[in-house]
């Protein structure tokens, strides 16, 4: 089963925004070389740990629950899964090293329901949270979450 992760309204805004101002600012700075070269270093790294880290999709077969972005897959095994449940978290998350909102919602979290977690999503209604047996937790949004939660705990009980 795989889904999309679909971007929440001010996600897309603030990433369009953000993309802009970076251009604009590249634009302006180019005949100062040490400007220039400041300003073109913080796009790079925007660049590069969104393809590394920025949700495109939420895939789970038998063996694995997989978070595909652009280079990279984040693998997490069927077997190291202690739960999967829909999951609803407040406002309140606190970002410890994370994006929140350009390309998505990507990073380390900490909430005061659950903790400290990784997520990986787009929309802050698409959410599940998935508990590892190593205490680690997930929270991972896609298009179709309920049938998601629904399959990843069907893998769990076979």
């Amino acid at each position: 089963m795989k889904s999309k992760v679909k971007l929440s309204t001010f996600s897309k805004a603030l990433t369009i925004t953000l993309i802009i101002i970076l251009l604009i600012g590249c634009a302006v700075s180019i005949h100062e070389k040490a400007a220039f070269l400041i300003v073109l270093i913080i796009p790079l790294f925007l660049l590069i740990s969104t393809a590394l880290y920025a949700p495109v999709s939420i895939s789970a077969d038998k063996e694995t629950v997989c978070i595909h972005t652009l280079l990279k897959k984040h693998r997490l095994p069927m077997e190291g899964i202690e739960s999967v449940e829909r999951f609803s978290p407040t406002m309140g998350a606190i970002r410890i090293c994370a994006s929140g909102g350009f390309m998505g919602y990507w990073g380390i979290f900490r909430e005061g329901d659950i903790g400290r977690y990784y997520g990986y999503y787009g929309k802050a209604s698409d959410f599940f949270l998935i508990r590892m047996k190593s205490g680690e937790q997930y929270v991972l949004g896609c298009e179709n979450p309920a049938a998601m939660t629904s399959y990843i705990s069907s893998r769990l009980r076979a």
